[in-house]
């Protein structure tokens, strides 16, 4: 199927929500075919002063009391859309209610019916069963701003903070009979903000919002297969009561302050180490490294850390690259530790790729065997680049752009079946969108995947390190950070990755040292030789640390009042 899809909309008038009407302006702007708004057509109840008393739902009052009153959910601004669809047919339905369920009478199918739609957008009505679940095509999607594995009903995003799990998740979905077991059409992972339910809320909102289309055009691309209905049994949540609501609303004040005391104290310092064994037996044991096996490299100069190490082998010795991390200034540099096996020292770190801001995650790249080539993060330059060891002068001089006007952040190459892929999230969703460019050659012309992102998962989507094979198979590190920032290393195992398709699962997960001075956290494990590089993370209070948040604080502000 090549033809953009044509599309009806359920709503209940002539306002949608902010992110709602997003999701429809992205799949119109990209090609897809409003045709019909299907609207409730019941009237709404009114009801007189104490009739509206005697059947308020007091018990909920704290609730609904704070969403109305301080919520304020810019996902949920309302929208009036009806200039915008002034040229769309209408079709007031009327749906019978049996129970909790809805269903559509048979003149009204008719009528949607001979619209001959490939998908309805739900973004109105209830529970919905009955002949409208298949008179589309692709039948009725529908969304579901929670894990549906953990949390059913709702409401969205709420008891994710309530129960302190850092990872909240959003799904959109093929409706079936069944509730709460649709076919799962597109699901993300983001982290769960505990000091705000409203940017928790808008951030599930949000990201949902380019859903619709992304699964429109793998449709209209060719995409014939999608996965079996949901088999959640998870527990349905309803409306907090006062006594958990009044719970809720002390934890996030206590949360807020818990976040604003990290983001000013708890600077993060990261130093780098080496360990004597290869990265498919550290990184698939599922069990703690023992700091007693890492060799730390020595402090290097106040308010400066060391992290992201890659690494190569020259005349015996082991050259590592990595993030030489600034406080004072906020910057970083590419530098080089030569790392000695005899002798177990390493050199002093010197800068390796000069005249550039802020160069991060220098991802090394054997080539030929004796040509090296460096791949370091450069977002703020909005490029991916290429270099080249230059042996002579030892250091790395830019030998070309592979892809120019993107902030990609830890991009990552390598080669597998005739392909080279680069692996990176974005600035703006570094932690959770992955995307992937390919290209036949080294230097070559780099192309987009048709699934980018392929992956929205705050678990396991940011690169972190050397992807490698194993007993057949290619793993590839991923962040976790999901409790915190580099907080672990999950081991994804690729099951699928070619220019139409991609899929990892889960394989291990790499958690820091449980004692030691950089037990905090892992974000980078690589190989070079039999060796294995990693970094280590612990908190300290740093004055450059608390000047610049107070600085970014301040220009946040500024910026919202302009």
């Amino acid at each position: 199927m090549n033809d953009p899809l044509k599309f009806g909309i359920m709503c209940t008038g002539h306002c949608l929500q902010l992110w709602q009407a997003e999701a429809v302006r992205l799949l119109r702007t990209g090609g897809h075919k409003l045709v019909v708004l299907i609207r409730d057509d019941r009237e709404q109840q009114t009801h007189k002063l104490f009739q509206k008393v005697r059947t308020y739902p007091f018990k909920n009052l704290l609730f609904r009391l704070f969403q109305r009153f301080f919520l304020r959910s810019a996902a949920r601004r309302l929208i009036n859309v009806k200039e915008e669809f002034r040229d769309i047919p209408v079709i007031h339905c009327l749906v019978e209610k049996k129970g909790s369920s809805e269903y559509f009478n048979p003149s009204d199918l008719e009528q949607i019916q001979s619209f001959h739609l490939d998908f309805i957008l739900r973004l109105g009505f209830n529970i919905l069963r009955g002949e409208i679940l298949n008179v589309a095509k692709y039948g009725i999607w529908s969304f579901h701003h929670d894990d549906e594995m953990k949390y059913r009903g709702g409401p969205p995003g709420f008891w994710e903070i309530f129960y302190n799990d850092p990872v909240s998740g959003a799904i959109l979905q093929r409706l079936t009979e069944k509730l709460d077991a649709g076919i799962i059409l597109k699901k993300g992972f983001l982290a769960t903000q505990k000091h705000s339910y409203r940017a928790n809320l808008d951030q599930l909102l949000f990201i949902s919002s380019s859903w619709p289309v992304t699964v429109a055009n793998e449709i209209m691309k060719g995409r014939t297969w999608f996965p079996p209905p949901s088999s959640s049994n998870a527990a349905i949540f309803k409306i907090p009561g006062n006594w958990i609501m009044f719970n809720f609303l002390m934890k996030k004040w206590w949360d807020y302050i818990k976040f604003q005391y990290r983001e000013f104290f708890r600077a993060e310092f990261w130093n780098v180490g080496i360990i004597e064994r290869s990265i498919e037996d550290i990184a698939l044991s599922n069990t703690r490294i023992k700091n007693e096996d890492i060799l730390w490299i020595p402090k290097t100069g106040k308010g400066h850390y060391l992290a992201d190490p890659y690494g190569f082998v020259d005349e015996g010795k082991i050259h590592i690259l990595l993030e030489d991390f600034d406080y004072f200034n906020g910057q970083a540099t590419i530098a080089e530790v030569i790392f000695n096996p005899s002798s177990k020292t390493f050199s002093v770190p010197l800068n390796v790729i000069e005249g550039k801001k802020h160069l991060s995650y220098p991802f090394i790249v054997v080539h030929d065997q004796d040509h090296v080539y460096c791949v370091p993060e450069s977002y703020r330059n909005r490029t991916i680049e290429l270099y080249k060891r230059n042996y002579s002068e030892g250091n790395f001089v830019a030998e070309r752009i592979l892809i120019r006007d993107i902030d990609a952040v830890d991009p990552t190459l390598f080669h597998y079946q005739n392909f080279w892929w680069l692996f990176f999230t974005l600035k703006a969703t570094s932690n959770t969108h992955l995307y992937l460019y390919y290209s036949s050659q080294l230097q070559g012309n780099y192309r987009p995947h048709k699934l980018n992102p392929v992956k929205i998962d705050i678990t396991s989507s940011r690169p972190a390190g050397t992807p490698f094979f194993h007993m057949g198979n290619l793993f590839r590190p991923a962040q976790d950070c999901s409790e915190a920032y580099g907080k672990k290393i999950t081991i994804n195992r690729i099951v699928r990755l070619t220019p139409e398709e991609f899929e990892e699962v889960p394989a291990a997960i790499l958690e820091p040292p449980s004692r030691g001075k950089f037990n905090k956290g892992i974000h980078t494990i690589s190989s070079v030789g039999r060796y294995t590089l990693i970094d280590g993370k612990r908190y300290q209070c740093n004055r450059d640390h608390f000047f610049n948040q107070v600085r970014q604080k301040i220009n946040r502000h500024r910026g919202h009042n302009v």
